[in-house]
């Protein structure tokens, strides 16, 4: 009896564990394609360009998506920092699991320091 009891015990631990990690298909991968496909066909090759054309609701958008809920959006625009401090703000956040890309990492650090100029 004690035995069924701790194997319904560590059946539900395992569970309630499962649905509360992360799991990648929770990041929808549809953005980055797009990003990518419009950069190719619309917009210039560099990051730097390319944050230029991008709108101000595309790239709120996409800090948005990649903030998980995490920051609002003006809580990120009030912050005042060099593009160095936002790539080891950025870079922290992609090692707690922040799917973000290269090219749009430096797509919202330009951007980022673009708008506080």
């Amino acid at each position: 009896m004690k035995s069924i009891r701790n194997f319904l015990l560590i059946a539900i631990i395992i569970f309630v564990v499962s649905a509360c990690t992360p799991k990648a298909t929770q990041d929808p991968p549809a953005p980055q394609p797009t990003v990518a496909s419009s950069s190719s066909s619309t917009e210039a090759a560099t990051p730097a360009a390319s944050a230029s054309t991008k709108t101000d609701a595309e790239l709120e958008a996409l800090i948005t998506e990649k903030t998980y809920d995490k920051h609002t959006l003006d809580f990120i625009l009030s912050q005042n920092k060099t593009a160095e401090q936002w790539s080891a703000t950025l870079d922290r956040m992609i090692g707690y699991g922040a799917q973000i890309s290269p090219e749009q990492k430096q797509l919202i650090i330009n951007w980022l320091v673009a708008r506080k100029k």
